[in-house]
């Protein structure tokens, strides 16, 4: 059975990829808008890498046709802190993407769609721990798009019977992380006290943002994907909660000569999401369950690390 990954060469993609092959998943087509033939040159010959773009008819036309695809994994989408400069392009990437990939799905009877939201999807107006169905407002652009694109998804699944399946995640912690805003510090820490690198830590020591190790994403979305029936179709994924400080001594457990050091002028960022979710549900009905402490996810993330350069 040919599985469709969109974003498959970025670092999520990447990861689940390698994992589908070790489970022994076949006819994995990696669909990304640029390539990179780096992150994947471990098992660039074990899968089919296709250049295409979401927002172009005839590239997802021709890869469904080649390839006779049954489930699109989709994970393409612009991140942050691109679509807040550039709305425009957040529209057409994460919302008019994903309809794109619905619209494909109902077109050539492709029964299974999954994606990956986020808990951005909702805003602060919500009790805590937040669970799946409370109110979603969002007040940035990037939740803006992924509550949008879970409505076109149930939409479809209501309507045209597309087995439409998400996950919403914290944000995800792993190497070869750019610096994608504020956000980003928890895996830039990491990466750069693993590499001998000084880095200066913007936010207060007791800052926190929810977070989650890639291979737990990994493994939620292949529990998703292997259910035959699932009982809510968007489910919470929850992951950590430390704040800077806890991660900054975490770190140092293993790398105790770590050159991170506190701004003296630190950030004091507006997080426009919820700190705590409730993931019952995923609990429950997928078997999911977190694998990575903070002191498991360093020391992986060590080993991890040598993939990119």
């Amino acid at each position: 059975m040919a599985i469709l990954i969109t974003g498959g060469t970025g670092s999520l993609g990447s990861y689940l990829a390698r994992k589908m092959i070790i489970e022994g998943f076949k006819n994995i087509i990696l669909f990304d808008l640029k390539p990179n033939y780096e992150i994947i040159k471990e098992i660039v010959n074990q899968v089919y890498v296709e250049e295409g773009n979401i927002n172009y008819w005839p590239d997802l036309i021709k890869i469904v046709n080649k390839y006779k695809i049954k489930e699109i994994i989709h994970l393409a989408a612009g991140l942050s802190t691109k679509i807040k400069e550039n709305p425009y392009f957040g529209f057409k990437v994460n919302l008019e993407g994903t309809v794109n990939i619905l619209e494909i799905a109902r077109l050539y009877n492709i029964k299974k769609v999954i994606f990956t939201s986020s808990i951005s999807t909702f805003g602060l107006d919500v009790d805590e721990p937040v669970k799946e169905n409370y109110c979603q407002r969002p007040t940035n652009l990037y939740g803006i798009t992924k509550v949008a694109s879970e409505l076109w998804g149930l939409y479809y699944y209501r309507e045209y019977g597309c087995d439409f399946r998400a996950l919403r995640f914290p944000r995800l912690v792993n190497p070869g992380r750019l610096k994608e805003g504020i956000a980003a510090y928890p895996s830039l820490m990491i990466e750069r006290a693993i590499r001998g690198q000084a880095y200066e830590v913007e936010v207060d020591q007791d800052y926190q943002i929810p977070i989650i190790y890639i291979k737990d994403a990994v493994n939620s979305l292949l529990l998703l994907n292997k259910k035959t029936v699932v009982e809510t179709r968007v489910y919470n994924i929850n992951g950590l909660l430390p704040t800077a400080k806890e991660i900054v001594e975490a770190i140092k457990r293993w790398v105790p000569d770590a050159l991170l050091n506190f701004s003296n002028n630190p950030i004091k960022p507006h997080l426009a999401i919820p700190l705590k979710y409730d993931d019952t549900k995923a609990r429950e009905e997928l078997g999911w369950k977190l694998e990575y402490s903070l002191e498991k996810m360093i020391n992986d993330f060590n080993k991890e690390i040598n993939k990119y350069k």
